[in-house]
């Protein structure tokens, strides 16, 4: 077995360049600089390295006798999110707060749906696809879905949504199935339209189509772009940015992390923080290809959706080619319980990584 450092470094990369822009982002926004909320991302961080490493060392096989309890505690989490324990933030109710800890259920669920569906999608290669196993696939995606819709968090649902289909495509589902997913998903998409979607998320959607018509939408849009042109080449400088020193920088500690990068890095870093995020996808996409097992190829493939649609549209909104819907930037953007989170995805993929199948020279 072969320890993946690889992956780890490049993650450890990323990170360390998020930590030093999201320092900068948040150091006009507290009382102290920023000194609290940099603390709970170090520590989120630490604790997420070293689950990381516990999960490296643990076989992924162990993962299927633990998945259905797993499943069934993030869906109670989720419905935590419905009593008083719950936040609503930017018109979502989507957090959990227990004195200054907040938590985003969702996060976790995400991985305990993907878990559920590679189990099932393994024992269909071996067992058939027979109706049993779509009744308990189709109910290990809707329920999380379900919650996920009814807190209105958007971004999220369209997150599990793409994770679940790339472990369709990867644990080779067959294809009347996936087409019958698309379908209904094509179908509900007026009923979300017409009782889910709250006002700011259309106006958004318009300011994305129109930004002149919808001018106090596309607001956070325009200043992102504004940022991340100022930039230039090499950057005004950490903490030295104007938009970001003046707060111009809407959301800046979460959705718009990247326009910070790219007013006060220059196109070099934020290119830089890119092709890293670009490899550390590759190298996803290498693990579940060389996994041992479908169970295995599975698991990292949803792991690699999360994050390559996580930071694709993050990016994306920042740079006006996507809608803006809060999707945080993986590594980088603020959150500690997101960290622990990434990290622990990253774990799985080394356990995957330390047991895939050998190559001819190895």
């Amino acid at each position: 077995m072969e320890f993946d450092y690889f992956l780890l470094i490049i993650a450890l990369a990323i990170t360390v360049i998020g930590l030093i822009y999201l320092g900068s982002a948040m150091s006009n926004m507290y009382a102290d600089g920023g000194a609290s909320a940099m603390k709970s991302q170090i520590v989120g961080l630490v604790i997420g390295v070293v689950l990381a490493l516990v999960l490296a060392f643990f076989d992924y096989d162990l993962l299927k006798k633990i998945t259905w309890p797993f499943f069934a505690f993030n869906v109670l989490l989720m419905l935590s999110v419905f009593t008083p324990l719950g936040i609503e933030d930017y018109g979502s109710r989507s957090w959990i707060g227990i004195g200054s800890f907040t938590y985003q259920p969702s996060e976790l669920m995400k991985l305990a749906m993907v878990l559920v569906i590679a189990i099932e999608l393994e024992k269909a290669k071996e067992e058939g696809f027979n109706f049993r196993r779509v009744l308990i696939i189709s109910a290990a995606f809707l329920v999380p879905l379900g919650l996920i819709i009814l807190q209105k968090d958007m971004g999220q649902a369209m997150v599990l949504t793409f994770a679940f289909l790339m472990v369709l495509f990867v644990g080779r589902a067959k294809w009347w199935y996936v087409l019958s997913v698309l379908a209904l998903g094509g179908a509900a998409i007026p009923f979300l339209w017409k009782f889910f979607l709250n006002g700011t998320r259309r106006a958004r959607l318009f300011a994305f189509i129109d930004p002149e018509k919808y001018p106090d939408y596309s607001l956070q849009l325009i200043r992102s772009e504004t940022a991340i042109g100022s930039g230039g080449l090499t950057g005004q400088g950490v903490g030295q940015g104007a938009m970001n020193s003046g707060k111009k920088i809407l959301v800046k500690m979460s959705d718009s992390i990247f326009a910070v990068i790219g007013e006060e890095g220059g196109f070099i870093i934020a290119a830089l923080v890119v092709i890293l995020f670009a490899i550390l996808l590759l190298r996803m996409c290498y693990i579940s290809a060389r996994a041992r097992d479908m169970f295995g190829k599975c698991v990292a493939a949803g792991i690699l959706a999360m994050f390559l649609f996580n930071i694709f549209e993050n990016i994306g909104m920042n740079l006006g080619i996507m809608p803006i819907t809060g999707l945080p930037l993986p590594f980088i953007s603020k959150g500690g319980s997101a960290m622990i989170t990434n990290y622990i995805c990253i774990g799985l993929l080394l356990s995957v990584s330390l047991r895939r199948k050998r190559e001819f020279f190895e």
